[in-house]
């Protein structure tokens, strides 16, 4: 076990994540009303560039390669269980929501507001999920790239967040209700 590649062990989480997401993404509703190019393809340039910042050695230089604490097989393996559960929750969460997804901010034709299952826990659990599932790739990475990786998937997900909360206020009367009663990422914090 000690010389189990745990980075690669998550590499292929986030694929088999990727292939659902595929595979049931032909399965959604009708789009009436979506985000613009500009916003969405700044999003993807943020998501892909703190994937690359992890997943590519060839982005491991100069501080960048600097190691934040030694070599640990404990840290190692816990940042992969930590990886793999936030991956679990964001494939569960995608699953809840069912038809309503999409890959970028959109309303549906029929859009319901779900606030069940993992959407009683944070309004947005599938960023939650997928954030989870990057900081255990930080963590079994353990360079200063993962942390900078962090803060580029962030900044994303909050932009993401505040244009479909947009979105979901100027389409749901209840959704201010939501708001007030359920957290926005992380459980019982944030």
């Amino acid at each position: 076990m000690a010389n189990t590649n745990f980075l690669q062990l998550s590499s292929y989480a986030w694929l088999i994540m990727m292939l659902y997401w595929l595979y049931a993404g032909m399965k959604s509703k009708m789009t009436i009303r979506k985000q613009n190019a500009s916003s969405r393809w700044f999003h993807l340039f943020l998501v892909i560039s703190a994937f690359a910042l992890i997943y590519k050695d060839e982005l491991a230089v100069g501080f960048l390669s600097r190691r934040l604490y030694p070599e640990n097989l404990y840290l190692r393996m816990s940042g992969l269980v930590i990886n793999l559960v936030g991956i679990i929750f964001a494939i569960m969460a995608r699953t809840w929501l069912g038809m309503n997804w999409s890959a970028m901010v959109t309303v549906k034709q029929d859009h319901e507001l779900i606030q069940s299952g993992p959407y009683s826990v944070t309004r947005h659990p599938i960023y939650t999920g997928m954030l989870f599932g990057l900081i255990g790739s930080a963590i079994i990475l353990g360079e200063i790239r993962a942390l900078v990786a962090l803060g580029l998937f962030q900044t994303a997900m909050e932009i993401k967040m505040a244009e479909e909360e947009k979105f979901m206020k100027s389409t749901f009367s209840s959704y201010q209700e939501y708001m007030r009663k359920t957290k926005k990422l992380i459980p019982f914090i944030y």
